[in-house]
């Protein structure tokens, strides 16, 4: 070994390689106790040179040591133990010239993370739960597409070129699917069971592949990325350019400096301990200024992550709700815990296509909401059908995933609206994007944080595919040319995320408690059937009006009609000086006409007697707010009048 790598004591943390004044600080796990080290790569040692770790430097399973005086910034490294070498899990960078989907050949040499950055100020959103609109996408599929209209493809700089896009939308955070450094490429398995005679006979007959093709034949990418990998440190390949940290930071800084906040999904296997989990999100928090994190996997630490204090302000998104079994009202911990909720999903989902016993759960999801926790509500996430799928297929159509169609869930609690996959008809094409409105009606409008998958809002598919975690392609892709060819839905969506966002009612901190606090006359929410005032919540039930009071005595009535045919509901009277007026309908005809239509039909009313119900047509949602009008004064006789 050469003089000038002198080796001293160190400290065991913090872990990973780092630059200290006295030289490069070196902190790893092993399992083992065996011979391990780190193979350094400089301008002396190109082709590498082992270190081994002194065993007087170890605590429990962690090896440290100190090049001593050691200060060459260009280096790279990996770590070895025995035979075999890996890269550091606790690296900040790495060396990738490798482009995406391309088989790794070697292993991409882990660098020192040691260039500051230019934040220019920026500080976290800290948007509430009660005021977000999450938006769900994957870096790569957002803008993969040809027709995405952005330079830099399938990548952060891409997300950068769309945030106009997202301002237009309305969206407060994106949540983005796994973009920890990964391996995308999915490597053959080895078997473990002698083949069945099926399998076999199968085998025999397929033709034998000379190994040169089998070399050639297209690799399967994990798309999705829901697994384990370098936590800390951005994924290379979805960077437009070759410094994937800058550029994820710039990403990162351009939508905080629009008001959005970036979340990010973690996988964690069993493997992965409590201490390590908490570790990397402070270090993402710090980092790379992230607000939030959804965290997916087994035994997650959530009520031990809530409470740590630097993460008082970052939103952490589980897949279980911590607080189930709570039996008091104290809140020992910050509001930053969110329950990502499938009985949401599930139950939305059968009340859409008009399932009985679904009005009660309906009321139920309407005004779920909690002081101790945010409540996320979607219809579509990142499996399972996309929304123009869950309204166009009855059935998963999976085999382009190479698993004969045994992948990904058979309960969807979709309806095809009458024909099985894309349709000419314009009967069925109506009806279908009256039912993605009324989706993202009951997203939109109900109580909690709604969240939505990029896309979606102009119905974006995925041809039937409900679990498309391989596919690197236009299915998985958003395709923006449907922006055009679905303005209306687009466009619906957008006033809706806007209508929401302007009426505190509709996205309260607090739930709703049904009584008149405000001392208007009307509680804060009430339910109405054919008469008003009186909900009907039978087994065959599929409408329901929903009276909500807000600020100010600020009036809004939601007229819902999942049956098949047209329902009347009771409109609550009004006081005297107010009107109802139609807002919004889900009517795929609806228009500006149609709503002068409906309110000619209230005007006119008016001038006989109070309005007391509306039409509802078959699967509509009608949305009505109220106006000032003059009062009509009273007939007179003549000869009163006299």
């Amino acid at each position: 070994m050469q003089k000038t790598l002198e080796i001293a004591s160190s400290t065991i943390y913090p872990l990973g390689v780092h630059f200290v004044p006295e030289g490069l600080h070196i902190s790893a796990v092993f399992e083992a106790k065996e011979d391990c080290g780190i193979v350094l790569f400089d301008k002396k040692h190109k082709e590498g040179i082992k270190i081994p770790f002194p065993q007087n430097n170890r605590k429990g399973n962690i090896y440290s040591m100190l090049l001593k005086g050691y200060q060459d910034r260009n280096c790279s490294y990996l770590l070895y133990q025995g035979e075999e070498t890996f890269q550091d899990p606790f690296a900040r960078s790495i060396i990738n010239e490798r482009k995406y989907g391309e088989k790794k050949e070697k292993l991409s040499r882990c660098q020192v993370l040691d260039k500051t950055y230019d934040w220019e100020g920026d500080e976290p959103q800290v948007i509430p739960f009660e005021d977000s609109i999450f938006y769900m996408l994957h870096v790569r599929g957002f803008t993969k597409h040809k027709s995405s209209g952005v330079k830099a493809k399938g990548t952060y700089q891409g997300i950068i070129e769309k945030i106009p896009y997202l301002k237009e939308l309305g969206i407060t955070a994106v949540v983005l699917m796994p973009t920890y450094e990964f391996d995308e490429v999915l490597m053959p398995e080895k078997r473990k069971q002698p083949a069945t005679m099926e399998e076999a006979v199968a085998s025999y007959k397929e033709p034998i592949v000379p190994v040169n093709e089998e070399r050639d034949k297209p690799l399967r990418i994990n798309f999705w990325g829901y697994q384990e990998g370098l936590y800390f440190l951005p994924k290379y390949a979805y960077a437009y350019t070759k410094d994937a940290v800058t550029e994820y930071k710039d990403m990162v800084k351009a939508l905080h400096q629009n008001g959005v906040e970036v979340m990010m999904q973690f996988y964690f296997p069993p493997a992965i301990s409590y201490v390590a989990i908490l570790d990397i999100l402070k270090y993402w928090v710090l980092e790379y200024h992230i607000d939030g994190f959804h965290l997916m996997g087994v035994d997650i630490p959530m009520q031990m992550l809530c409470k740590e204090p630097l993460l008082a302000e970052t939103k952490l998104l589980g897949e279980r709700d911590i607080w189930e079994n709570r039996q008091d009202d104290k809140v020992d911990c910050y509001r930053n815990f969110g329950w990502m909720d499938d009985s949401f999903l599930y139950d939305t989902r059968k009340l859409l296509k008009g399932d009985d016993n679904q009005i009660n759960n309906y009321i139920y999801h309407s005004r779920n909401n909690s002081k101790e926790k945010g409540i996320v509500n979607y219809i579509a996430k990142q499996d399972g059908f996309r929304l123009a799928d869950l309204v166009s297929y009855d059935r998963k159509h999976n085999m382009a995933n190479g698993e004969s169609n045994q992948d990904g869930t058979s309960y969807n609690c979709s309806w095809n609206c009458g024909v099985e996959g894309p349709s000419r008809k314009k009967a069925i094409l109506t009806l279908r994007v009256r039912q993605m409105k009324n989706a993202m009606t009951f997203v939109m409008l109900s109580q909690g944080t709604p969240l939505l998958f990029s896309g979606d809002e102009f119905a974006n598919t995925q041809e039937g595919n409900n679990n498309p975690y391989c596919q690197d392609n236009p299915v998985c892709w958003v395709k923006w040319n449907l922006q055009k060819t679905n303005q209306d839905l687009f466009h619906y969506t957008k006033e809706l995320i806007a209508f929401r966002k302007s009426h505190s009612i509709f996205h309260c901190k607090e739930p709703l408690s049904g009584m008149d606090y405000s001392a208007c006359g009307y509680p804060d929410v009430s339910y109405h059937g054919k008469e008003a005032w009186s909900p009907d919540t039978g087994p065959a039930s599929r409408s329901i009006g929903v009276l909500y009071c807000g600020k100010e005595c600020e009036l809004f009535y939601l007229g819902i009609n999942m049956h098949w045919e047209t329902h009347m509901l009771g409109l609550p009277k009004l006081p005297k000086g107010k009107e109802w007026i139609p807002l919004f309908s889900t009517q795929a005809e609806w228009t500006d006409a149609d709503r002068q239509k409906i309110e000619n039909q209230v005007q006119e009313k008016r001038t006989q007697e109070d309005l007391h119900n509306i039409l509802v047509p078959a699967r509509t949602i009608m949305i009505f707010g109220t106006k000032d009008v003059p009062e009509v004064p009273k007939k007179t006789n003549k000869k009163d009048s006299i």
